[in-house]
């Protein structure tokens, strides 16, 4: 199971989790558990690295030929 069907499946548990009847101090313990949970599995995802894009707002033009007159 990868980390990204198993942080879906912990969020359909918090979901789910939410209309059960437990008793209080119960709910809190599941409440805490799971969230940490979430978020330990969500700080570990690969960070998505975008291939030939860049970060910046501005962009170097220099493979443009300046010779030309521009219009």
């Amino acid at each position: 199971m990868s980390k990204r069907q198993l942080l879906c499946l912990l969020g359909i548990w918090v979901i789910l989790f939410l209309f059960l009847g437990v008793p209080s101090l119960w709910h809190k313990i599941i409440s805490v558990i799971s969230g940490l949970i979430i978020v330990f599995v969500a700080y570990n995802l690969p960070h998505e690295k975008r291939e030939g894009k860049s970060d910046s707002a501005f962009v170097d033009n220099s493979h443009i030929n300046n010779s030309e007159p521009s219009i």
